[in-house]
C-alpha cells in the first residue's frame, strides 16, 4: 500500500470526486477491499499483484467477461505491478469483477462496486461462481493502465490549467472592479444645488464606490479559481474513459 499516498496525492481532496484504491491478490484469492461504494465521476484504481488480473462480469454469468467491460489485461502487462489499472466510474449502477486467471474466480475471488445486499449481493455472487468456468477477455479495454508517476504528471498538467483559469478570472475581475469607481464618480457629477454640494458628493461617492467594489473582485477571484481547479480536475477524470 506504499503507492497510495502519491496516488491521493494526484487527485487531490479539492476534486469532487473520489478515487478508490483496490489491491487485486495483495493477500491470497482477494479483492481488497471487496465491495466499495462509488459516485458517477469518481475512479477506481486496481493495483495488481502476481499473477492476477481483474474482468468486469455480471451476476447471472459470473466469471464471464461483460461485453464492453472493463479488463485489466494480464498481470505480465503491469511491468510487474508498477503499472495500476485504473477506471472512471461512470455509471451508479452494480458493477460485478472477478480474476479471470485459472480457477481464481470458482474458487472466491470477486468483487463489486455499488451492490445491493440479499440475493444479488457479494456473498450470492461468490456462491453462483463456485459452479462457473472462467473466461479471460481478449485484450486490455475499459480503462488504463499507468505508473504512480504517470498519474502525478497528469494532474501537474491539470493544476497548471487550473492556474490558468484563475489568473483569467482574476484579469476579468480587476477589469470590471476598475470600471465601476468611474462610473460611480460620473453619475455624482450631476447638477446639484450649488458647486460646494456637487464636490463632496462626487468625493464620497467614489470612496464608497471603490471599497466594495475591489471587495467583490476578491471574491470573484476566489470563485474563479475554485471553479478552474474543479473543472480542470474533472477533465482529468474524463482523459481516463
Amino acid at each position: 500500500m506504499h503507492y497510495s499516498a502519491l496516488l491521493l496525492a494526484a487527485f487531490p481532496s479539492a476534486v469532487l470526486s473520489a478515487v478508490h484504491l483496490v489491491d487485486v491478490g495483495e493477500s491470497g484469492l482477494t479483492f481488497s477491499p471487496s465491495t466499495f461504494t462509488a459516485k458517477k465521476g469518481d475512479t477506481v484504481v486496481f493495483h495488481l499483484y502476481a499473477s492476477h488480473d481483474v474482468a468486469q462480469g455480471t451476476f447471472d454469468k459470473p466469471c464471464t467477461p461483460l461485453s464492453g467491460g472493463f479488463y485489466s489485461g494480464p498481470f505480465s502487462g503491469t511491468d510487474s505491478g508498477n503499472k495500476k489499472f485504473v477506471v472512471n466510474v461512470t455509471s451508479e449502477d452494480p458493477v460485478y469483477f472477478y480474476c479471470s486467471v485459472g480457477k481464481h474466480c470458482a474458487n472466491g475471488m470477486v468483487g463489486g462496486m455499488n451492490l445491493p445486499t440479499g440475493d444479488k449481493g457479494i456473498e450470492a455472487f461468490a456462491a453462483a461462481a463456485k459452479s462457473a468456468t472462467s473466461s479471460t477477455p481478449s485484450g486490455l479495454s475499459g480503462g488504463k493502465l499507468e505508473t504512480d508517476q504517470e498519474l502525478a504528471a497528469l494532474t501537474a498538467s491539470a493544476s497548471a490549467s487550473a492556474s490558468a483559469s484563475g489568473s483569467a478570472s482574476k484579469s476579468a475581475s480587476a477589469a470590471s472592479g476598475s470600471a465601476s469607481p468611474s462610473a460611480g464618480v460620473s453619475g455624482s457629477s450631476k447638477p446639484s444645488g450649488s458647486a460646494a454640494a456637487t464636490t463632496p458628493a462626487a468625493s464620497g461617492s467614489a470612496a464608497a464606490s471603490a471599497a466594495p467594489k475591489s471587495t467583490g473582485a476578491a471574491d470573484a477571484l476566489v470563485a474563479g479559481q475554485g471553479y478552474g481547479v474543479a473543472a480542470a480536475m474533472f477533465g482529468v477524470a474524463a482523459w481516463f474513459l
